[in-house]
Order: C-alpha cells, then sequence, then structure tokens
C-alpha cells in the first residue's frame, strides 16, 4: 500500500511559524478573545505600526487562526484562543519571541552552521550561550524560571506518587532550581528531609519558594555546582531534566559527582524524558542540541554514560508523560 506524499514544501514553511510567534508575542488573542477588535486598536494596545501587523493577521485568518468579519477589524476563533494567556497548557509563552524559550528557537536559522562544525547555533545567532543570556538578562531569565516552573508543575506530583520516596531519609536535588521537586516530595512524606543544591540565584529563590510551601523546617538550601563535590550523606542524589542540557563527557562528569557523595549505600535517581513514538524525543534532542548543545538520551545510552560514573541501572518507572524515573546504584 502506498504511502501518502510528504509536502516537502510545506514542511519547510517559515512564514507561517513567524507569522504564529509575532501574534503570540503582541498577545494579539489577548487583544482580541472577547469579541472583533478594530485593527487600529490592535495595533495601538499591541504597540506597533498598523499596516504591517494587518498583513501578519490576514494571512494568519488564510491559515484558519483569526477571523476578519470585515475589512480591519478582526476576531477570535477557536485556533486564536489557544494562544491567549489563560489558555490551558500556556503555548503562548512558549512562543514569546521576547522570552527565553522563544528566542532561543530563533537559532534554528544557525542549524546548518552547527551541523557543519563550524559553531554553535545559539552562540552564532546571538553573540553568547545560552547560559551566558540568562545571566545576563534579567527578563530572559525570569521567563525560563517562569516556563520551567510551569513545566515542572504539570509532571512534579507523578514524580512524587510514582516512586516510594518515603524509603530515603534524605533526598538531595542536585541543579533542582527553585525546590518544586523537593517541596512535593517532603510534603507529601512527612518523614523525609530534603535538599536543594542549585548556583547561588536559583538557591535564593529555593529558600523563598521552600518557606511560601511550609517545608522550609525540612528543606535546606546548599549553593554549589554540580560540577563541584556535592554535600555528602544523603539517601538519594536526583538529577531531574538536567543530564539532557549537557553532552556525554558532562553528564558523566556531573554523575560521578552525584556517585561521590552517595558513596555505596545511596541511590542517584535520573529524571529525563524517554523516547517516545510521536517523535517528540526527537525534535526536544534538536531543541536541546541548538540550546545548550545537550542530548536526550534512550535506555542504552543512559546505561553507558551511568555505567561510566560507576553506576548501574536498578530500575526504571516511566510516567505517563513519557519522563522516566531511573533509578541507579553503585556498580560494586
Amino acid at each position: 500500500m502506498a504511502s501518502e506524499p510528504v509536502d516537502v514544501w510545506a514542511m519547510a514553511d517559515l512564514v507561517t511559524p513567524f507569522a504564529v510567534r509575532t501574534a503570540a508575542t503582541l498577545r494579539v488573542a489577548d487583544i482580541v478573545q472577547d469579541g472583533p477588535v478594530p485593527l487600529d486598536e490592535i495595533a495601538k494596545r499591541s504597540e506597533t505600526r498598523a499596516d504591517p501587523l494587518g498583513r501578519v493577521l490576514r494571512f494568519l485568518v488564510r491559515r484558519g487562526i483569526f477571523t476578519e468579519p470585515e475589512p480591519d477589524v478582526f476576531g477570535p476563533n477557536e485556533a486564536s484562543r489557544s494562544l491567549q494567556s489563560n489558555a490551558p497548557g500556556g503555548s503562548r509563552e512558549w512562543l514569546d519571541l521576547d522570552g527565553a524559550v522563544g528566542r532561543a528557537d530563533l537559532a534554528f536559522v544557525e542549524l546548518i552552521e552547527q551541523v557543519r562544525g563550524h559553531h554553535p547555533a545559539y552562540r552564532a545567532a546571538f553573540g553568547r550561550s545560552f547560559r551566558e543570556d540568562l545571566a545576563h538578562s534579567p527578563q530572559l531569565s525570569d521567563s525560563f524560571d517562569d516556563l520551567m516552573e510551569s513545566k515542572s508543575g504539570e509532571f512534579v506530583p507523578s514524580v512524587a506518587a510514582s516512586l516510594a520516596w518515603d524509603r530515603f531519609d534524605q533526598v538531595t536535588d542536585v541543579g533542582g532550581g527553585k525546590g518544586v521537586l523537593i517541596a512535593e516530595i517532603v510534603e507529601r512524606y512527612p518523614a523525609v528531609r530534603g535538599t536543594v543544591v542549585d548556583l547561588a540565584g536559583p538557591a535564593r529563590a529555593a529558600e523563598d519558594y521552600l518557606e511560601s510551601r511550609g517545608v522550609r523546617d525540612r528543606a535546606e538550601v546548599v549553593v554549589g555546582d554540580f560540577f563541584d563535590p556535592l554535600p555528602a550523606g544523603a539517601d538519594a542524589y536526583v538529577l531531574c531534566d538536567v543530564l539532557s542540557d549537557w553532552e556525554d563527557e558532562d553528564a558523566v562528569r556531573i554523575l560521578t559527582r552525584c556517585a561521590e557523595a552517595a558513596g555505596p549505600e545511596s541511590s542517584v535517581i535520573i529524571i529525563e524524558l524517554l523516547p517516545d513514538p510521536d517523535g517528540e524525543f526527537t525534535e526536544t534532542d534538536l531543541r536541546m542540541m541548538i540550546y545548550v548543545g545537550g542530548r536526550m538520551r534512550d535506555m542504552d545510552r543512559t546505561e553507558r554514560i551511568t555505567a561510566a560514573a560507576g553506576l548501574f541501572v536498578a530500575a526504571v518507572t516511566t510516567l505517563d508523560d513519557g519522563h522516566g524515573i531511573i533509578e541507579c546504584l553503585p556498580d560494586r
């Protein structure tokens, strides 16, 4: 049976995604969410020029996003509502060209240079690395933190519920950001104590967040870099969505630091997205490569880097969203 022909030209289209992202960045869907609004008013409220904005919106109407019930008047439809700031799933924030991730996607124009081995795409596009960009711009840093909190808030409860964390007295989240996972674990399991290890900025945010969750008395915050020696003595060291930010050599260095701190009796727990049949894994793999020079890993590659760090995979728990909780033990 012959397969359907692939429309390569449509797949290569750049006009539609940039038009969608422009509308998302300008919050046009928010402006028209209650009904049709004249173009001049949309331009005024979005601080743009009416003529080019109208040309973008007419293009999107032809693509099924927004309506134009009369000339130069634009309104909402089902598709545009997915771009509203209050839409479930928060797609607008991920597409916002003024935000960290929306901006990072622009680096794909330099993909060919990274594939040719000339230079990393993000640095070629913006003159500095993604991490340097976040350190340089509070706006980008804040938007990235907000997106990561939103993302973790969606799957962290499942992580806390899918493993018997109460078999550990002390859990250390390495690169734990503002402490969302540790807060969820110690809140769910009152006998467990937690530690968040991260750089100074995230560590300050973690102190406030853990206090707001009412668990600061059972959760410690340590300023540290996971390439340096980590606080020893925990029963479990967790790396949640950390290793995919790094190529194999650096991932082994991070795992080795966790293994050193864990010693012969404790666990190292990796939480990462695992391959899926719908292609999200491979798309995310490209994004990790472009954004930060990292990579996604299947279980075979994960077992190779854990072995290089002196660990072996003892158990894997797969969550409904595709993340895997990979528990590793010392390979004695």
